[in-house]
């Protein structure tokens, strides 16, 4: 009997051995999916505040336009932009201000969250049908989460109606 039991007890050890190797490696497993998911949901949460902050930078461009719409009036508004062209908007220029004429260069850019935003208009005028001008501001923001180089673009036609 005594030996019957421990043959019994030594069959059953090394099957627990081999449950146990086979439990570790699937609790393995598990955790690496876990924090593989983490880390894929940390990338996604930080890609939408990027998102977030250059669809405001291209909002605030734009409104610089439409302010000078408004303060200049259509004349004035055509006349300062008529020859169309892309400008640079690391800063907004104040009302009524100069805006600089050429794309944003390397040392041009917003840093925002630690990263390099440049923020560029771009301007086309048509003037086709003189009695329905138009202007077309394309406000387009770059910026590189080190993957990757992302853009946000905003289109806005004005058209005169003073």
């Amino acid at each position: 009997m005594k030996k019957w039991f421990n043959k019994k007890l030594l069959n059953q050890t090394g099957s627990s051995l081999i449950e146990v190797i086979v439990a570790t490696g699937v609790i393995a497993l598990v955790l690496t999916a876990l924090v593989a998911g983490m880390t894929v949901s940390l990338q996604t949460s930080a890609e939408a505040k990027y998102r977030s902050q250059a669809i405001k930078r291209g909002q605030e461009a734009m409104e610089v336009f439409r302010r000078e719409r408004t303060l200049l009036g259509w004349h004035g508004f055509i006349n300062q932009f008529g020859s169309g062209g892309t400008y640079c908007l690391q800063t907004l220029p104040a009302p009524r201000g100069s805006f600089t004429l050429g794309e944003c260069a390397s040392n041009e850019s917003l840093v925002i969250s630690g990263l390099d935003f440049y923020r560029n208009a771009i301007v086309s005028v048509d003037n086709t049908d003189p009695t329905n001008a138009q202007m077309k501001v394309e406000i387009v923001i770059t910026w590189n989460s080190g993957r990757t180089e992302h853009n946000i673009d905003l289109t806005q036609v004005f058209r005169q109606w003073d």
